[in-house]
């Protein structure tokens, strides 16, 4: 590695979590990383708990966001800052090494053409069982986002000592919003843009020819997502209602694409499949197995509730039925 090392900007969008801020910044601040290249910004949409008051022990910036929108306040904090590199990192999230921006940024400081380095994240004996379930996917995705996924395995193209390149097309970007930018590149690809959309931020880069990532498995995030699963069900209707439905015509990342037959079979072959229960009970069993855990077995319940409360949202939902019926009819 180079002797220079790039600076770093990590936004934190926050809304009442006095019970996260501490570990997450501690993570940070512990790095094996000069302090003097770190540039923290906390972006708080008013809380009414101790998060600032806690953030401020730290050597934090704090940014007002009063429209309490965490893709407003990572772009508020993308336009203030003048780093080489920007990131963001959710309040309840932390950083699983010390070593974590050192092996981060290896692979941007060695490879002028990888434009976001991106790591999996990791469960926690301590986390909640639901969490350590979902935790166990690289991405954490849930198992009907994997299904509709791309792998990322299914982008790599060439392995190195500490990391992988990966290749993104349009057709096959997996669900890695959480990335090491280089800040000038983003910035330049969607600084027009209201919101710091993750996903469709990657299809924008890719469309402009930003396609190589690096992915950096060993180094990890501890992420508390959900503590149930009726938690993990509100959280994907409050998504699909308050983000996805609104803006849906306007998205450039798709999770679901029914405007193809091949798109359409995809969703009927996962409802009907989902429904037969055993396939499923099968694959938790063989990853109780695996990660010698049994939250594992959550696998059949997540899959069925979650394909199940999706659906519903999309019928009783009138923009979600417009959407379904223009998608039927390859309408644009």
């Amino acid at each position: 590695m180079k002797d220079k090392l790039y600076s770093i900007s990590i936004a934190i969008p926050t809304f009442n979590e006095e019970n996260n801020i501490k570990n997450c910044l501690d993570s940070i601040f512990r790095q094996d990383y000069p302090n003097e290249l770190l540039e923290v910004i906390i972006v708080d949409g008013n809380s009414l708990d101790n998060t600032v008051k806690i953030a401020r022990d730290f050597q934090v910036k704090i940014l007002n966001n009063d429209q309490r929108d965490p893709e407003v306040g990572k772009m508020l904090a993308l336009g203030k800052c003048d780093t080489e590199l920007f990131m963001y990192l959710d309040a309840d999230a932390e950083l699983a090494h010390r070593d974590w921006f050192l092996k981060m940024v290896r692979p941007l400081m060695e490879h002028s053409e990888i434009v976001a380095s991106f790591t999996r994240y990791l469960p926690r004996r301590s986390q909640p069982a639901i969490n350590r379930f979902l935790s166990y996917d690289p991405l954490q995705c849930d198992p009907v986002y994997e299904f509709f996924s791309t792998n990322i395995n299914k982008t790599v193209r060439e392995k190195k000592k500490d990391f992988y390149v990966c290749e993104y097309t349009k057709e096959k970007i997996p669900p890695a919003a959480m990335c090491l930018f280089r800040r000038k590149i983003l910035w330049t690809q969607i600084k027009n843009m209201p919101k710091f959309m993750d996903l469709d931020n990657l299809v924008i880069l890719v469309k402009k020819g930003f396609n190589k990532f690096a992915y950096v498995p060993e180094t990890g995030i501890y992420h508390v997502h959900v503590d149930s699963l009726s938690e993990l069900l509100k959280k994907r209707l409050r998504n699909l209602h308050k983000v996805y439905l609104p803006s849906v015509q306007d998205r450039h990342f798709r999770w679901f694409k029914l405007n193809s037959f091949l798109g359409i079979f995809k969703i009927l072959f996962w409802v009907f499949y989902v429904h037969l229960l055993i396939p499923e009970l099968i694959r938790g069993i063989f990853k109780s197995f695996k990660y010698r855990d049994i939250a594992c077995l959550y696998q059949p319940l997540v899959s069925l509730v979650l394909t199940d409360g999706i659906l519903a949202g999309f019928i009783f939902s009138k923009t979600g039925r417009r959407f379904l019926i223009r998608s039927l009819f390859f309408e644009p």
